[in-house]
């Protein structure tokens, strides 16, 4: 049941909860950006005639629904082929 005390601090509280909203956000937006960016990247290279097939025969544990593989020590590496560059590495 709410008492007097408790329906007092109900404006309070959703004040507190709207105001964690915009640094949640500004904070999840890179990382939502940089998703869709991955995303439609991998669409373009899966959609270049000869690139997964260059990255299937040239690097071991190509996976080409990411268009990545895992390097020996875990980290993730996007493949560059001849035929189509990812945009955030150097064109070849």
């Amino acid at each position: 049941m709410l008492t007097p005390l408790r329906l007092a601090a109900l404006p309070l509280a959703l004040a507190l909860l709207l105001a964690g909203q915009g640094a949640a956000h500004a904070f999840t937006a890179p990382f939502v950006l940089l998703d869709m960016m991955i995303k439609q990247s991998t669409k373009e290279a899966l959609a270049t005639p000869g690139h997964a097939e260059w990255c299937a025969r040239s690097r071991p544990g190509y996976r080409p629904q990411w268009n990545n593989w895992r390097t020996p020590d875990g980290r993730v590496t996007y493949c560059s082929s001849p035929y189509y560059t990812v945009p955030w590495q150097p064109k070849r």
